[in-house]
């Protein structure tokens, strides 16, 4: 039993094969969109302006400062908080913060080097050129002129002149001096401190809205946790200008340090504020506590309670301090945050929790003698009190050094320094990336051309499509191009035939394969005559009609080649005669007979004529449909074993009908990835219109490295070697 076979695996290996014959067949398009994306990505990497980066790390403690301990983690204890880093992070992107650091750099002002291009940058202009060539530490201008640009234009001795963007002078000034000027009447400022020395030299001067400037930062600023739950914060900003990245990342910083520094100890002043104004009330109290004491002893003469309820009087005492104290703390908690807040919701649940003890301690107490009952509970609230008001004194006198020696909960680890290594274009990168890019373009548009021009490239997809057999399938020959390019054998006159220069080229062995193929096709012919034709020009036809004329010479057969293309021809050239040679116009309108019309090329063994063009006539087509035509060829079937008729291109014009017609056989010769199965068709099917017979094909020009004509021509190479 046969093995089935692996049809899959013959479909992918057919379908990597046309993909690879793609790639070669537009190689040249592939390369050329290859060369200018790589081109244009290399272009980018070298010439597009520098990005600079710099950053501070800064590092969060998750603490509050001392003074704040007893009033302000609760929410820690209960596992209610969340990481600090979060809320840092959106500070440091806030307005309040980048405008600070904006004001502090001069930063508002954006300048702009007219010598320097917008993509390339700076690479074009002279040395020194870009941003940093001037410095303006103020420019102040009417709300209706911000984010609009002014031009400056450098002058003699450290002078410029500052003009409107049309050109027309605002005010002249000088490096180091602020000057003060008018636009439409509103008043207006700047001060350039550096600039460079040559004249004439345009800069624009912008300066920002703050929203424009805020927002500009914004775009270029990271600022992150570096590594979860490590409470430290990078911050990177990227910019042209190393200088102002540098500046201007330890700008933030520091206004973030500020306000972190301020906010910590207006919580500290809130705090007291609030203690502050709860201690009259609070020493009120235990006057009141103590007067009704003193007065129970006195009216009742119990001095003190028992052994027995000690206990529970320092229990009571206890309780209802931690009671005071919480309720002192929501309070001041509710005076920043909402009641739905974690660290309210956590002092809520301890109220409840103490509550629940004073309840329980009540109906102790309440099985205590109404006399000592009375006493401890007087007693209690004088306890209670007293100690309250001891706590805060202390609590306020700790907000106070707190207040003055407040820190903040954040420090700066690492300050950003002055990097002159760009970080962006990274080259590298930017090349690795263009190649890829690259191909994979080049791939697309190979592909691409491939569908929208659908050429013929093997031999079997060719008789597939057309129904007809391939007599011959001819590989491209570079020994045949270099004829063609030789300048040298062009102006000697010597033919350029590839049979006699070169007879052991791949493209002759086939053509010698087509002789034996013609010899068994004349078998069912009428005549001798053979039309070798095609669907458009530059398929290599005059090239097959020359040498097969050759080989069939060759074999001693008598064989007449006439160039019946009286447009373009191009015999002439491979059988190096002159341009006015004699030739079939001539015979045909009767200027010369017919020994004079053809011409002689010595071979080893037959005969081979060849009959020229001959001057190119006003009427191609009416001396091809002439009777002088019709004669010729009947007359010639006598003298010849082989008639070969170069004829012109089928579909650009109508010559060839007229002479295929006229002959035996036509043999429509078709361009291995050049010429299209439609063209193909559409020339078959003129020709048989006309009354031709299209006996088969002629597969041209078919490419030695695609992969499968590679194997099987590499066998006569190897034979050819061994000879």
């Amino acid at each position: 039993m046969n093995p089935t076979p692996d049809i899959s695996a013959d479909a992918e290996a057919a379908s990597f094969s046309n993909w690879i014959d793609t790639l070669l067949q537009h190689g040249g398009l592939a390369m050329v969109t290859f060369g200018l994306v790589l081109a244009a990505g290399l272009a980018y990497a070298f010439l597009a302006t520098p990005i600079f980066r710099a950053d501070v790390l800064i590092q969060v403690e998750d603490k509050k400062p001392a003074a704040l301990e007893g009033i302000q983690n609760l929410a820690d204890t209960l596992g209610a908080s969340t990481s600090p880093v979060t809320g840092e992070i959106e500070i440091l992107r806030s307005r309040g913060v980048i405008l600070k650091a904006l004001e502090s750099t001069h930063a508002y002002v954006r300048i702009r080097d007219r010598r320097c291009l917008p993509v390339m940058g700076c690479w074009l202009a002279p040395r020194g050129a870009g941003e940093s060539a001037l410095q303006v530490d103020d420019l102040s201008v009417p709300q209706p002129y911000l984010d609009k640009p002014l031009r400056l234009r450098t002058g003699p001795d450290g002078s410029y002149r500052l003009e409107y963007d049309d050109g027309t002078a605002l005010t002249q000034g000088k490096v180091g001096q602020a000057e003060t000027f008018t636009i439409d009447g509103l008043p207006a400022s700047i001060t350039v401190t550096r600039m460079p020395t040559e004249q004439n030299v345009e800069f624009d001067v912008i300066r920002l809205a703050p929203v424009t400037a805020y927002r500009e930062v914004l775009r270029q600023l990271i600022v992150a946790e570096s590594g979860r739950d490590s409470n430290m914060i990078r911050l990177s900003y990227e910019h042209p200008d190393s200088s102002r990245a540098y500046a201007l990342v330890n700008a933030i910083a520091s206004a973030y340090l500020a306000q972190n520094v301020e906010r910590r100890s207006a919580e500290a002043q809130q705090s007291l504020n609030f203690l502050s104004s709860q201690l009259p009330e609070i020493e009120r109290n235990v006057e009141k506590n103590e007067n009704s004491l003193n007065d129970f002893r006195t009216r009742t003469g119990v001095v003190d309670v028992d052994k027995s309820v000690e206990a529970l009087l320092k229990q009571g005492v206890d309780i209802e301090k931690s009671r005071l104290e919480l309720e002192l703390q929501r309070q001041e908690l509710l005076q920043r945050f909402t009641a739905s807040h974690p660290a309210v919701k956590a002092i809520d649940s301890q109220l409840s929790q103490t509550r629940q003890a004073s309840k329980q301690l009540m109906q102790r107490i309440s099985e205590v003698p109404e006399g000592q009952r009375d006493l401890l509970r007087l007693q209690r609230d004088v306890n209670v009190s007293t100690q309250l008001y001891t706590a805060i004194l202390d609590t306020v006198q700790q907000l106070k050094v707190a207040r003055a020696g407040t820190t903040g909960n954040v420090r700066i680890i690492d300050l950003a320094i002055h990097d002159d290594e760009p970080v962006a274009p990274r080259k590298l990168l930017v090349a690795l990336g263009s190649a890829l890019l690259g191909a994979a373009l080049g791939i697309a548009a190979a592909m691409t051309a491939r569908n929208l021009r659908p050429t013929l490239r093997d031999v079997e997809e060719l008789e597939r499509l057309t129904g007809l057999s391939a007599y011959a399938s001819i590989p491209e020959s570079r020994a045949q191009e270099r004829l063609r390019l030789d300048k040298h054998k062009r102006t000697t006159g010597d033919h350029k035939l590839l049979a006699l220069l070169h007879p052991d080229e791949p493209a002759v062995e086939s053509l010698r394969a087509l002789c034996i193929g013609l010899a068994f096709a004349r078998l069912e012919a009428r005549d001798k005559s053979i039309v070798i034709t095609g669907p458009t020009a530059s398929i290599g036809k005059s090239f097959i009609s020359a040498n097969l004329a050759i080989l069939l010479a060759a074999t001693g057969k008598r064989v007449l080649l006439i160039e019946t293309d009286l447009r373009q021809p191009k015999l002439n050239q491979y059988f190096g005669l002159p341009r006015r040679s004699k030739g079939l116009s001539d015979l045909l309108i009767g200027d010369v007979p017919f020994e004079a019309a053809i011409h002689n090329c010595p071979v080893a063994a037959g005969t081979l004529h060849v009959m020229a063009s001959g001057p190119l006539p006003p009427n191609p087509a009416e001396l091809l449909q002439s009777a002088a035509f019709r004669a010729l060829m009947q007359d010639v079937q006598g003298k010849y074993d082989q008639i070969l008729l170069d004829a012109p291109p089928v579909l650009p014009i109508s010559d060839t009908l007229a002479v295929s017609g006229l002959a035996a056989s036509t043999f429509m010769v078709v361009r291995a990835e050049r010429s299209t199965v439609d063209e193909v068709r559409m020339a078959i099917k003129k020709v048989v219109g006309a009354g031709g017979n299209v006996k088969g094909l002629l597969f041209n020009g078919v490419m030695q490295r695609r992969i499968r004509f590679k194997t099987s021509y590499q066998y006569y190479y190897r034979y050819g070697k061994s000879r």
